[in-house]
């Protein structure tokens, strides 16, 4: 493990979208912070389309004092949506301390990791957040054009925050790969949204984290009017598709009644009692219940202690 390295796990999934890419991996060549090495993540590209990827990023590379690049293919036939996937072959290919994702389409600002690694390192914490604009944007054949911020539409401020739901985009948060256990730091691939916020669950259980910066915009969400987001812009779903994301939700309610709550996590939560058995699902019932539900949890310890 590089110490003090980024690893930026890129997915990259449409070779006719490389114009997007170039902007995202321009984003990264002006990170202010090195080492940084860039994992671009691609789904069944040809030897050509991986060919025209590396050479659409030769003039960027080319740049004084240029981040490492490597691409990782996903080759298998399956499962036909390998965004998941992608994900963790980016992970497996991952060398240096810290690791943060990115989408092709997205993009960070040039302090985006110095302000994130600051943060970990003065917290001692696995994982720090910011947040991230939300512009609008129009998709043409050859270029996007930015029409403005679309106003404040990650709300939330905290981890019980978090824990209710996900405010945090996947490129606005960084990971300290030497305090999180590669059993928490994947993927599951049973789901393929809301797969960024399954991984914060388990980590955000398992280790403090670092909220400090939750406000400090880091980076660019494009909401595309192509339709291109993982979530149609318009907010309409196909009938299919919402009896999919009706069964996502349902997964991310199981990890939230499953997941266990470490003692210091539960600390974090201003929590008086501290409680081996207590889930996540148990420390948002928060105020007043919480005193009962954390009694409840450890008379139930007490009781499987003695049976």
């Amino acid at each position: 493990m590089i110490k003090n390295q980024v690893d930026c796990i890129v997915r990259f999934h449409d070779a006719k979208r490389l114009y997007e890419l170039e902007r995202c991996i321009f984003s990264l060549v002006g990170q202010k912070h090195r080492p940084l090495h860039i994992i671009i993540a691609v789904q069944r590209f040809t030897d050509a389309q991986i060919a025209d990827t590396r050479a659409a990023l030769v003039p960027l590379l080319s740049l004084p004092n240029p981040p490492a690049v490597t691409i990782r293919n996903w080759e298998s036939a399956s499962p036909n949506d390998a965004r998941t996937e992608l994900l963790n072959m980016g992970l497996a290919a991952a060398t240096g301390q810290y690791v943060s994702f990115l989408d092709y389409d997205d993009v960070l600002y040039p302090e985006a990791y110095v302000i994130l690694i600051e943060r970990l390192k003065v917290s001692g914490n696995a994982i720090a957040f910011a947040t991230v604009r939300v512009v609008n944007a129009e998709v043409f054949p050859e270029f996007i054009h930015v029409a403005g911020q679309k106003g404040e539409h990650f709300v939330g401020e905290d981890l019980r925050d978090l824990f209710r739901g996900n405010f945090c985009p996947i490129h606005s948060y960084l990971i300290d790969r030497s305090i999180v256990s590669p059993d928490i730091l994947s993927f599951d691939t049973a789901i393929t949204w809301e797969e960024d916020y399954d991984l914060l669950l388990k980590i955000c259980a398992a280790y403090p984290s670092d909220f400090a910066n939750v406000k400090k915009p880091i980076g660019d969400y494009y909401y595309k009017n192509d339709g291109s987001n993982s979530v149609p812009t318009n907010g309409m779903l196909s009938e299919e598709r919402a009896l999919e994301y009706k069964r996502i939700q349902a997964f991310i309610e199981g990890r939230r009644r499953t997941t266990l709550v470490a003692p210091e996590v539960q600390k974090q939560l201003g929590m008086r009692t501290i409680s081996r058995s207590l889930t996540i699902r148990d420390a948002l019932s928060g105020g007043s219940w919480a005193k009962w539900i954390t009694r409840f949890a450890w008379c139930r310890e007490r009781r499987n202690d003695t049976e």
